[in-house]
């Protein structure tokens, strides 16, 4: 008897949590509703909302998804040998997820020399990686999935190069042993 009791003492919490769980997913991630700014509310919403990942928006078949960014390097040694290169280890889907995110940034970023900058930098890992490179090409390209739509009327998803720049070491540059037409 004690038994159904506690039962249905956990069954009288768990019930409203779990509605009040899915209200919150459905009013913050679905339908996007912001509360407004300022009280204890809105925050006490938004710490829940993001650590429950109930403000997430559930819109991965939505217009408004963008396309899928991606890194390449073409790394080239001393000897001419071509390989190429990603910052993806396979290590654990969210390392991989993470390193998205961080190539993810280029798109989001407005400012040329910032981009310049993170392109660079992700050059300079991959020449680390590689101590025998001679240079590195680094391409960053996006999968274009079209709507149902442009689907239906025949369009296939597509990878479509966004940007392409070469990068020598700096001792070749001193040197003069680069074609300068190949570099950004």
């Amino acid at each position: 008897m004690a038994e159904t009791g506690n039962m249905e003492k956990r069954v009288l919490f768990v019930l409203p949590a779990a509605a009040i769980h899915l209200g919150l997913v459905i009013v913050l991630g679905v339908l996007h509703v912001r509360l407004p700014y300022g009280g204890w509310v809105e925050r006490a919403v938004g710490y829940y909302g993001a650590l429950s990942g109930a403000s997430s928006a559930y819109s991965f078949f939505a217009p408004s998804v963008g396309p899928l960014p991606w890194a390449t390097f073409q790394v080239r040694d001393r000897a001419g040998t071509l390989t190429t290169e990603v910052l993806e280890t396979g290590a654990s889907r969210e390392a991989d997820l993470r390193v998205k995110n961080i190539i993810g940034m280029y798109w989001d970023e407005q400012d040329p020399a910032v981009r310049r900058s993170l392109v660079a930098s992700w050059a300079a890992k991959v020449f680390a990686k590689h101590p025998e490179a001679d240079s590195v090409v680094v391409r960053l390209e996006s999968y274009d999935l079209p709507s149902m739509a442009e689907y239906r009327a025949g369009k296939p998803p597509q990878w479509v190069v966004e940007y392409q720049a070469k990068f020598n070491l700096k001792a070749q540059l001193a040197t003069g042993e680069i074609n300068k037409e190949a570099t950004p």
